[in-house]
């Protein structure tokens, strides 16, 4: 026991300052035991303590060096965190590089995008504006073709009916050839008048049928669209030039369009 008494001794004497401050340390947390109301006891009178305080302080000198353990191992975890934190910031600033370039990249694509979007807005229109043209091309194609089958259909019959004015023209002739008082002086030819005259009525009437009629323009004003000018003929006194006064053939009309223009004589 006196040996563990001297040993104790000279390890006091020897850490008494650092001793002195892990007691001091430990009493204010822990408000432990005599020892720590009375160092300078302890370390003035080393060799007085009993089996008992020798075993007390070995335990609060372990205490001390436990806490000294534990404030290095704070102060590492301090160092550490810190370096954790350097660390940390170190690749935050990384990943904030990245994402700008992440960012810069996707911006470029969404313009790159925009761009080929934008072009195929611009072929769509055009293609648009192709098709609508085609489209009024087609629809005025259909409009001229309809008019036209309606034209045809309306004046189907004009090469016939152009044909059929020499029978008209005939039998004009023939009844303006028969004098009216021959025809008082003879039944006979009165009756092939009124033959004639009838047939003449009925060709004319199977003309109007045909939407084709006729017109004399005797005493009209002259219309080279309406008449044919054969010959000019001297002005009567008091009379007014171009105008219509022999006619050598009527004109027709098909619908409003001239079949045939009148074959007239005109003052001049």
């Amino acid at each position: 026991m006196s040996t563990a008494v001297r040993f104790l001794g000279t390890v006091a004497r020897r850490a008494a300052p650092s001793m002195t401050r892990s007691l001091s340390v430990s009493a204010s947390r822990a408000s432990a035991g005599p020892l720590v109301s009375r160092p300078a006891q302890f370390c003035c009178n080393p060799a007085k303590l009993s089996g008992v305080h020798a075993s007390g302080l070995q335990a609060r000198w372990m205490s001390g060096e436990a806490e000294k353990k534990e404030e290095a191992k704070d102060e590492g975890a301090k160092a550490d965190q810190a370096a954790g934190e350097g660390a940390g910031e170190k690749k935050a600033e990384e990943g904030q590089k990245e994402a700008a370039s992440e960012g810069d990249k996707t911006a470029m694509q969404l313009k790159e995008k925009d761009d080929i979007i934008k072009k195929k807005d611009e072929e769509i229109n055009e293609l648009k504006k192709r098709v609508l043209t085609a489209l009024a091309d087609v629809e005025n194609m259909r409009v001229r073709m309809k008019k036209q089958q309606e034209e045809d259909k309306k004046f189907a019959a004009r090469g016939f009916a152009k044909n059929m004015l020499e029978v008209a023209d005939v039998l004009e002739k023939a009844l303006a050839a028969v004098p009216e008082d021959k025809r008082k002086e003879n039944s006979d030819l009165q009756t092939v008048y009124e033959g004639m005259e009838m047939t003449e009525r009925i060709f004319l009437k199977g003309l109007e049928n045909m939407h084709i009629s006729k017109y004399d323009p005797m005493n009209e004003k002259f219309d080279p669209n309406l008449h044919q000018a054969l010959f000019e003929m001297p002005t009567e006194e008091g009379g007014e030039k171009g105008m219509v006064k022999s006619v050598i053939k009527c004109g027709y009309m098909i619908h409003d369009r001239v079949l045939r223009p009148a074959e007239v004589g005109v003052t001049k």
